[in-house]
């Protein structure tokens, strides 16, 4: 049997996410220079930093994986954690206006070397995709409707 929430503890939006890194600093310098988040609270010497970005209301928590060394070395990826497949991130996808402010992330992107294969239809949806230094996949998506599907043109793909 299903039941409706309760109206009086309603959900008002999404708090963070938290991703577990091989590197907490390289992981906040990406996301800073990539997706323009800033600092919102941290402390190194546990292996935690919380991204924002302010206009979207959005936190992205980034936290050292127990499973790495600080050199990057494990001794297999998730040591005592499931295998893909088993509850881990699949990806993150972050909401744009439409399909032109795509285009402007996507040579947002090039200009900051961040390979991409352009815009891409994804389920209807016009989106670019990336991953991050620890291979999280990152995606852009603008809503798709015919006044988006007008606006979107050929991206330049990234050099080299």
């Amino acid at each position: 049997m299903t039941t409706s929430p309760d109206p009086s503890a309603p959900i008002t939006g999404l708090s963070h996410v938290q991703l577990l890194v091989s590197d907490v600093g390289a992981s906040a310098t990406w996301y800073s220079l990539v997706l323009g988040l800033e600092s919102y609270s941290e402390d190194i010497d546990i292996g935690y930093v919380a991204l924002r970005h302010r206009d979207a209301r959005l936190v992205v928590v980034l936290t050292a994986d127990p499973g790495v060394s600080p050199e990057g070395e494990s001794g297999g990826r998730w040591p005592g954690r499931p295998d893909a497949g088993s509850g881990r991130l699949d990806h993150l996808a972050f909401a744009v206006p439409d399909g032109v402010t795509l285009h402007t992330w996507a040579e947002h992107l090039i200009d900051v070397g961040i390979d991409h294969a352009g815009v891409l239809m994804e389920n209807g949806n016009p989106s670019l995709q990336l991953r991050d230094p620890d291979g999280v996949a990152i995606e852009l998506v603008a809503p798709g409707s015919a006044s988006t599907g007008a606006h979107l043109r050929p991206t330049p793909k990234s050099p080299g």
